[in-house]
């Protein structure tokens, strides 16, 4: 093989080569020797902590650290040189004005040739837009969900009020005590159901501090069932309730509520001809099982599998319909389910309508 035919080795870079990588890196970084003392500290790391190299070389690489990490970080840096393994973990850096920086660290050790550590390099990770941008979605998906929450509103306090209207007029023109007395009972009872959707108005915007109203789930479907079973009607919707008996399950009522709401939104928009809503209540072995169903035209397969994800929708402006709809009702729904121990999933056939199977962990015996 002639020489021309072997390949070059490559000459090493001279020192100066690597200390200009590490001090434009693209990515922040810090490196501190065997005794934790800072020996590089490259121009990122200045920008992202507001720190100079030359103020920081020579320091303790935990004077870097907040005070509310200090120890935890000691031990992360003491386990990095010690073992020869990565780590990482998150940290909240305050600047000034006022502003703090979000950071993902990974602690990499440096070894000789031997395998020793030499010391452990710091990689600084700014995560502060991703964490704002996280905020700003959160903030616009509920600016977004108030427009679907104000028509859901005026729809329940008109049916509350006509119920009202209605149970008035029975009670002053009929003449039988009794009769009377159950419009007055219907009355109270349209005002408490009032009064509940005024405290989770109240929960959503002060973010709930309002104590949980916890209820029995069976008790809940009821309520919600009569509640709009006349307003189905008027809108040629047969209610089917299925109620078995089941152990009592806690849920919070307000919530439950607007879980089913959402779900009847979805079913009524569904069947604008009429059709049958179906809810069942029933126990499947250590959980409890509510099913909400419609007869409406159906999810279809490619849709099935995002159906809970925020923003998506069939309906709204956004998909080409005709109504405002965020496509927030069902993320919602799912959001609520899961906070309150439950799971939720949909099921379809195209054509047969939708099912919305929500379980429910049953409390454990004594």
């Amino acid at each position: 093989m002639s020489n021309q035919d072997q390949t070059e080795p490559t000459e090493p870079q001279p020192p100066g080569f690597y200390a200009w990588l590490c001090r434009h890196a693209a990515v922040a970084m810090i490196a501190a020797d065997a005794d934790g003392r800072i020996v590089c500290w490259n121009a990122q790391a200045e920008a992202l902590l507001g720190r100079t190299a030359e103020e920081m070389t020579g320091r303790s690489i935990l004077e870097a650290v907040p005070d509310d990490l200090r120890e935890r970080v000691r031990g992360l840096l003491e386990g990095t040189m010690a073992h020869g393994r990565s780590s990482r973990f998150e940290a909240a850096i305050p600047r000034d004005k006022g502003r703090t920086v979000h950071l993902r660290v990974i602690l990499s050790p440096i070894p000789d040739d031997d395998g020793h550590s030499r010391g452990v390099s710091a990689w600084l990770i700014d995560e502060t837009g991703r964490k704002e941008m996280a905020e700003r979605l959160a903030q616009t998906e509920k600016t977004a969900s108030l427009g679907t929450l104000a028509g859901g509103v005026a729809h329940h306090f008109n049916n509350i009020l006509g119920g009202v209207a209605t149970f008035v007029d029975y009670a002053l023109t009929d003449g039988d005590p009794a009769a009377m007395k159950r419009a007055l009972q219907m009355t109270a009872e349209a005002a408490a159901r009032a009064s509940k959707i005024t405290q989770s108005l109240l929960s959503f915007a002060e973010h709930d501090t309002q104590e949980k109203d916890l209820a029995d789930l069976t008790e809940v479907v009821l309520t919600f069932a009569h509640l709009i079973e006349r307003p189905l009607s008027d809108m040629h919707i047969r209610l089917s309730l299925e109620l078995r008996p089941v152990p009592i399950v806690a849920v919070e009522a307000n919530r439950m509520h607007q879980v089913l709401g959402n779900l009847l939104t979805n079913a009524e928009e569904a069947m604008p001809r009429g059709g049958t809503v179906t809810i069942r209540l029933e126990q499947s072995g250590d959980r409890a099982v509510l099913t909400f169903g419609d007869t409406g035209p159906g999810i279809q397969p490619n849709i099935l599998p995002v159906v809970f994800e925020p923003f998506f929708t069939t309906k709204g402006l956004l998909a080409g319909g005709d109504k405002a709809n965020p496509g927030l009702g069902l993320s919602v729904a799912h959001g609520i389910i899961t906070e309150m121990g439950g799971r939720i999933r949909a099921e379809s056939t195209p054509g047969r309508g939708a099912t919305f199977i929500m379980t429910f962990p049953l409390p454990q015996e004594p």
